[in-house]
């Protein structure tokens, strides 16, 4: 018979930081997509679940909502066009956000192809980047746009990069009794293009072969000012190429500037084999697909 497992519902999050910080083998969960497929297959065992989804305000996408609720915050508080995202909101949320669409598309493409539709419903934009697959969607759209993370734990809150967050497959920098309570991105600024492409075998749901991002901002003589090229299953955690980024910064964008950075991506991917692709044609469509989510950026036109 297998050992019982506590479901520990918090009403704050405070409550739940003190039950992580006071019960081994404690997990927190939000949507859970992921943990209950680990605990059923036994990669997991956890003595308990902490579910954060009756703690308020982790659950919003600002300026994108009403922000009464949250804790006083001013519309815009990031920013004029930067975003603050709860740890919970979910894939649905950001997939229904047509301010998300406009401002972050990439980050919009991400979060929209992530499983089903039922999973988008319940599964969490923070649940994503913790648990620190790969192929995790969200984490290559966000990597894009410099997002931070605020953890938050029995010391009190920090911050750290997304870029930093990751350690391998399924290790991240979060400590054993804290929270991702938000996530920041910031303005990218204007003249900006981003586009996000998750390559499959099929359109159905489908974990990605390899996810591609690139994001292009353009200085006022058409030069390219900033670059960000991100890659998921092309390396033990979402990452940035960023060798490929500075083929691209201060140089006149052009289409085969952009093949280049495709090349170079390629060349420095950590692709490797797996049973669901292998290594040489992954590298291979990353060289192809960088220049392609360059194009469909609308940063080449």
């Amino acid at each position: 018979m297998a050992a019982a497992l506590d479901y520990l519902r918090p009403a704050s999050l405070a409550e739940a930081l003190s039950l992580l910080s006071t019960i081994e083998g404690a997990q927190p969960v939000a949507g859970a997509t992921d943990v209950w497929v680990g605990i059923r297959s036994k990669k997991h065992a956890p003595q308990a679940l902490v579910s954060l989804k009756s703690i308020p305000n982790l659950r919003f996408i600002l300026p994108d909502r009403d922000t009464d609720a949250y804790e006083g915050r001013a519309e815009g508080a990031t920013g004029d066009s930067g975003v603050l995202l709860g740890a919970a909101t979910t894939h649905g949320d950001v997939e229904d956000s047509a301010w998300m669409k406009s401002h972050f598309p990439a980050v919009h493409q991400a979060c929209s192809g992530v499983g089903s539709r039922q999973v988008r419903n319940v599964a969490t934009v923070g649940g994503n980047i913790c648990n620190a697959a790969p192929c995790a969607d969200s984490a290559v759209g966000l990597l894009l746009y410099d997002a931070t993370l605020v953890v938050a734990g029995p010391q009190g809150e920090r911050e750290l990069a997304l870029s930093e967050f990751f350690v391998g497959p399924g290790e991240t920098r979060l400590g054993p009794a804290e929270i991702l309570k938000e996530i920041k991105v910031p303005s990218p600024g204007p003249r900006t293009y981003a586009w996000y492409w998750k390559h499959t075998r099929r359109k159905g749901v489908e974990l990605p072969l390899l996810g591609v991002g690139a994001r292009v901002t353009l200085a006022a003589d058409g030069t390219v000012d900033k670059a960000r090229i991100s890659l998921g299953v092309c390396a033990p955690m979402p990452t940035r190429s960023y060798e490929a980024e500075k083929v691209l910064e201060g140089q006149k964008l052009t289409a085969e500037l952009a093949a280049k950075a495709g090349e170079v991506a390629a060349a420095n991917a950590l692709v490797r084999d797996t049973w669901r692709g292998r290594g040489w044609y992954r590298r291979e469509m990353v060289r192809v697909l960088v220049p392609r989510v360059i194009g469909l950026s609308g940063a080449l036109s």
